[in-house]
């Protein structure tokens, strides 16, 4: 974790998503509080194993982290995970809008989570997946476009087909939109997979968010 985490500070970021999958690094937590490093914690990052396990079988959630994915809809804890949120359980919460195949991954179900009140991560990259899917009206985006309740936005790239993290561009889907919700102070976190990229890469996709965010 250490050594991404120190490469990527080189660059000039401003902050760190801990996503699962990071492999542990002793005194990590302390290395980062030492730096005074912005850090948002994502779904099932753990700072000494490379991933814990998010819900449980009765739809508890078992980390503390910022955001987190809802389940799977084929998961076991599903159908109790929606009862749940429509009693308010999971308010607390800051919930990533996902692809199909998850809880939230379709425009009918972020209806749902509108009409509840939950808090959400707007991930553009799946609300592309949502849109080429037909899974998503362009009517129900435009309306999750003006949620209040936002409180992180996600930024990658993909094809339509899958969530491949790739790199943006100035025409990624939903830019535009993001420069001007984050106006308000809300956390952007860019998610391309910029660990393939080589140096140059990385510093253009950098500063290629730096650039549109400062507009």
């Amino acid at each position: 974790m250490q050594s991404a985490a120190a490469e990527l500070l080189s660059f000039g970021v401003c902050g760190l998503q801990l996503t699962p999958g990071l492999v542990p690094t002793e005194k990590f937590h302390s290395w980062l509080e030492e730096r005074q490093v912005k850090v948002r914690t994502h779904h099932g990052f753990h700072w000494q194993r490379m991933r814990a396990k998010v819900w449980s079988e009765t739809a508890d959630c078992l980390v503390v982290s910022d955001s987190v994915h809802p389940p799977l809809k084929d998961d076991l804890c599903a159908g109790i995970w929606q009862h749940r949120a429509e009693c308010g359980d999971y308010n607390h919460l800051i919930l990533e809008t996902m692809y199909p195949g998850y809880c939230l991954g379709n425009g009918e179900e972020l209806l749902w989570a509108m009409d509840l009140g939950l808090k959400l991560a707007v991930d553009v990259s799946h609300i592309y997946l949502q849109l080429c899917q037909s899974s998503l009206e362009p009517k129900i985006w435009r309306k999750l476009q003006n949620y209040e309740l936002i409180q992180e936005l996600h930024l990658s790239a993909n094809s339509g087909k899958a969530d491949s993290h790739q790199p943006i561009t100035k025409k990624t889907f939903g830019l535009d939109w993001i420069r001007e919700r984050s106006s308000d102070g809300t956390f952007v976190i860019l998610e391309s997979y910029i660990h393939r990229l080589s140096l140059e890469e990385r510093q253009q996709q950098l500063m290629l968010v730096q650039d549109f965010l400062q507009k």
